[in-house]
């Protein structure tokens, strides 16, 4: 049974909200954060200088919902602030997990038995159960210098558009994370079109060897800054600088500012990823295959 079930989906389309809660406050992030790191389990949210004087330092949750409903909410502990032009990216490790998915015997079931797997723990499937009861966007990255080139997907990510910065938790294993920090450049695209199959063969690779340009299935272009390629699925794509990175376990986070937006479509979807408990409660279609 798989973990994740895939969905296409655009803006507007997502029901779930997250929400950053310490005492009787609560602070809706569910455009201000993101996934860094699976092991450790960590979590970026960025707040504004009027929002971090309401959170207090210690302990606090994250809670998932749809509407009123309570999904899955995760007890986090502060691990860093970063410093950004109008407010800080806070890193948070979660510590504590909880599930509210289905029923309790559902849940003893599918974690215990249907979605068991040799790569993790039963712990790593509930805390996996509660951030992906928020469907994470599925984005294509891209990288090119004069000898080398590589166009991978990723799902550890999330633009921060009020301050303009994105956020990427990319492996430490990938061959082309040196080079991304060297040059301090990337470009994230969309998956607006593409197929499930053509995303999970890129992925494949991003721990490898690229697939040879003259092997891909699709064409590109030229991204208007950097010149980097951008596949011709995409609805649009953003170029951005890194300014920080800080190495969270098995996952390197770094934080990009956009210095260019380009709009190809005058409107584009994604491809998501959603939890198996989650896709259970609503109302997505699904999209065969797995990444």
């Amino acid at each position: 049974m798989q973990t994740f079930f895939i969905s296409r989906l655009a803006d507007g389309q997502i029901e779930e909200k997250v929400f950053l809660k310490k005492g009787e406050q609560n602070i809706d992030i569910t455009m201000q954060h993101g996934m860094i790191c699976l092991d450790p389990f960590c979590v970026a949210v960025w707040l504004r200088e009027d929002q971090i004087n309401t959170i207090e330092t210690g302990a606090v949750k994250i809670q998932f919902k749809k509407g009123t409903k309570l999904n899955a909410s995760i007890k986090v502990s502060l691990i860093e602030k970063i410093p950004t032009g109008h407010g800080e990216l806070l890193l948070y490790k979660v510590e504590k997990v909880k599930n509210y998915q289905l029923s309790a015997l559902h849940r003893l079931v599918f974690f215990a038995y249907f979605l068991r797997s040799k790569k993790n723990t039963y712990y790593s499937r509930k805390v996996i159960g509660a951030l992906y009861s928020y469907p994470r966007r599925i984005i294509i990255v891209s990288y090119k210098d004069e000898n080398y080139y590589n166009i991978f997907p990723m799902d550890i990510q999330a633009y921060i558009e009020q301050e303009g910065l994105y956020i990427l938790g990319l492996r430490t294993t990938n061959v082309t994370l040196n080079k991304i920090l060297d040059a301090r450049k990337v470009v994230v695209c969309d998956t607006d079109t593409v197929d499930i199959d053509t995303v999970y063969k890129l992925g494949k690779h991003s721990s490898n060897s690229p697939t040879p340009k003259e092997q891909l299935p699709f064409g590109t272009s030229d991204s208007q800054l950097f010149g980097f390629p951008v596949p011709d699925f995409t609805g649009s794509y953003k170029e951005i600088e890194i300014i920080h990175h800080k190495k969270m376990g098995y996952h390197m986070l770094m934080v990009g500012k956009v210095l260019n937006e380009k709009k190809i479509k005058p409107s584009s979807s994604s491809l998501y990823h959603i939890g198996f408990l989650q896709y259970q409660m609503g109302n997505y279609k699904s999209i065969d295959g797995i990444f």
